[in-house]
């Protein structure tokens, strides 16, 4: 990125977007070898548990994703970690247990991982640079440097790209073949990431436009379930707008009924087996009345009348990225539309300020 670039985007939430392809192939890289040591003792566990809280949530479902696709068929199952130390299923020292926190300080994360560890399971963190729960599990899967901005965005994406490596780390040992090409999480993805950075103009425009809307609905299927709640709430946030990020067929079982012509529709629908149902969402938004804006890797199908913006194909487990960084750089222009901090998570608002939610996290 220019110093012009910087200078024309002085939040830190944009210099992080823009370090995803990047730190994608970097995370890879640091952590192959330990990712590899870490599957040979965990490739027949009796079950995988990925957990997580907030933006590691979204993570961790995505990985679920990956897991399945690349994994040889493990018993792979996600859970949030509040859920997983108060709630969780009787644990074992055939299972296994994933946690994702970029800070690795979360209260329920670590109760969550005590819990798995004094149930004899194999247990990981995967965390940002100087995460301060590292020593809390087996084994320590390093992502990326703290984030400056309180909108966690490059770390989302270096969780994800450690829990690619995962798959086919466990993958290669369930199956002793090759069940997701290294070139793919080295080369091609990145690639098709920093491709994917390239709709910036499009998506500012359509944030312009759309700042004044009532609520912004986000659906997909799928890993674009997962990015719909995701980017839902990056503009809860950034920009204090009211969004509601679900799958397809949840909006369609209820809450739709409470749309009105003011609202906008965003849909992540890349090529894949959730696409057709979810662009049945634009149908039912164009006969109310509502805008809405399609983010796929194939323009054929698409509805004509939803604006579009195109990323470019990668396999289906992998558009959770693709489609989310063009609606990261939405959520950002939202921001600056409104004339919000996309850092600060409000705390410049002094009653935001008096209910600091941070030290109950």
């Amino acid at each position: 990125m220019s110093e012009d670039r910087r200078t024309e985007h002085p939040f830190h939430m944009y210099e992080a977007i823009q370090a995803q392809p990047e730190a994608f192939a970097h995370v890879v890289e640091r952590n192959e070898a330990a990712m590899d040591e870490f599957a040979t003792g965990i490739a027949d566990c009796e079950r995988l548990f990925i957990i997580g809280i907030g933006t590691s949530f979204h993570a961790a479902r995505t990985g679920e994703h990956l897991v399945r696709a690349y994994g040889g068929g493990p018993d792979v199952r996600v859970m949030h970690s509040f859920d997983f130390a108060l709630y969780g299923p009787p644990l074992g020292p055939g299972d296994c247990v994933v946690a994702v926190s970029h800070r690795g300080s979360k209260r329920y994360t670590a109760a969550a991982l005590a819990r798995a560890r004094e149930s004899g399971c194999r247990t990981a963190l995967v965390t940002g640079e100087g995460g301060s729960g590292a020593g809390s599990a087996d084994a320590a899967f390093i992502t990326v440097a703290q984030e400056k901005s309180s909108a966690h965005t490059v770390s989302y994406t270096g969780s994800v790209a450690m829990l690619a490596l995962l798959a086919g780390s466990i993958g290669l040992h369930r199956t002793g073949g090759d069940t997701l090409p290294g070139d793919l999480l080295r080369e091609e993805i990145p690639a098709a990431l920093r491709e994917a950075l390239g709709t910036e103009a499009a998506v500012e425009m359509l944030a312009r436009e759309h700042v004044g809307r009532r609520r912004i609905w986000l659906a997909g299927g799928g890993p674009s379930a997962a990015t719909a709640e995701e980017t839902a709430l990056k503009i809860k946030e950034t920009s204090y707008l009211q969004a509601e990020g679900m799958s397809a067929e949840t909006l369609m079982h209820g809450p739709f009924q409470c749309v009105e012509d003011e609202d906008l529709f965003v849909l992540a629908a890349p090529s894949g087996t959730a696409r057709d149902r979810t662009l049945e969402v634009a149908d039912l938004a164009s006969e109310i009345g509502a805008p809405c804006v399609v983010v796929s890797d194939e323009a054929a199908g698409l509805p004509r009348n939803a604006a579009s913006i195109l990323v470019p194909p990668v396999p289906e487990p992998f558009t959770a990225l693709t489609c989310l960084l063009p609606l990261q750089l939405f959520t950002y222009h939202l921001a600056l539309a409104r004339g919000t901090n996309p850092d600060s998570f409000r705390a410049e608002d002094p009653r935001f300020a008096r209910a600091d939610i941070s030290g109950r996290l």
